[in-house]
Parts: C-alpha cells; structure tokens; sequence
C-alpha cells in the first residue's frame, strides 16, 4: 500500500509540475498579431541589454516608440531620437533604424505584456524589450522630433 501511494504522489507532482511549465511556455505572435498590436499606436516599455543578459557592459532604459501604420517608427529612449521603418514577418517584429542592419525578433506575451528578445548564436539574450503601455496615435508626437 506505501508504494502504491508513492506512484500516485509522484504521478500528480509530476502532472501539476508539467501544467506549471506547459503555462509559462509562450507562443511567439503572428504577423496579423504583431501588425494590429503595434500599428498607430505609441508603445511605452523598458529596454534591457548587458549584464543580466550574460554580457559585460548592462543598461537598462524606458522607451517610448510611435509605429505609424505606413510602416514607419519613430523612437525616444534617454535623449536619442531616432526613426526608421518596421514591418511584421514570420520571424516577428523587424526594425531598420536610420539606415541601418535590419533586425528581426519575435514578440510573445507574458502575462500582461508583451516581450521581444534577440538572441545571439549560442542562443544567449543579447537585448530584451518589454513593452508595457499601447496608446492610439502619436501622443508624444515623435513624428515632430
């Protein structure tokens, strides 16, 4: 009877433990999803990028980003303006700024925000953005910056 009670302790740790991972794993938002979320709207959230990700140099900053529905993005994070062009693809949000290397990572949801990271080739975090606050239009007018 002590074994049979065992098995039956280990067989619902180990269903309830399997319940618990299956909830945290995230699905990576599709580029219907990416397009509607960011579209014409500001987006407000915190950049992180360095130590916590396993690198040397570490900053953390708020940012504020305007994704105009042509296909435009205007940004404020610190004192640097900049702009450039966005578009969804299957590899999730790509961004080309002033000119720049396009760079591509896929937006997932956690909880009730929404998250990008870019991985290196080992598969280590290099930067992680949070997005935190969705408002319609460009509130700040960065379009003006």
């Amino acid at each position: 009877m002590h074994t049979h009670q065992l098995f039956i302790r280990a067989f619902f740790s180990a269903t309830i433990l399997l319940a618990t991972i299956s909830s945290y794993a995230f699905d990576n938002l599709s580029e219907d999803e990416i397009r509607s979320l960011l579209s014409g709207n500001t987006v407000e959230g915190d950049y992180v990028e360095g130590r916590s990700q396993g690198m040397s140099n570490f900053y953390s900053e708020p940012f504020i980003n305007y994704f105009t529905e042509d296909g435009e993005v205007y940004s404020v994070k610190g004192k640097t303006n900049k702009s450039g062009v966005w578009r969804a693809t299957e590899e999730g949000l790509c961004i080309n700024w002033n000119n720049t290397k396009e760079k591509c990572a896929p937006i997932y949801k956690e909880g009730d925000h929404y998250k990008q990271e870019k991985k290196n080739n080992t598969g280590k975090i290099k930067w992680k953005k949070t997005y935190t606050k969705f408002t319609p239009g460009d509130i700040n007018a960065l379009r003006e910056r």
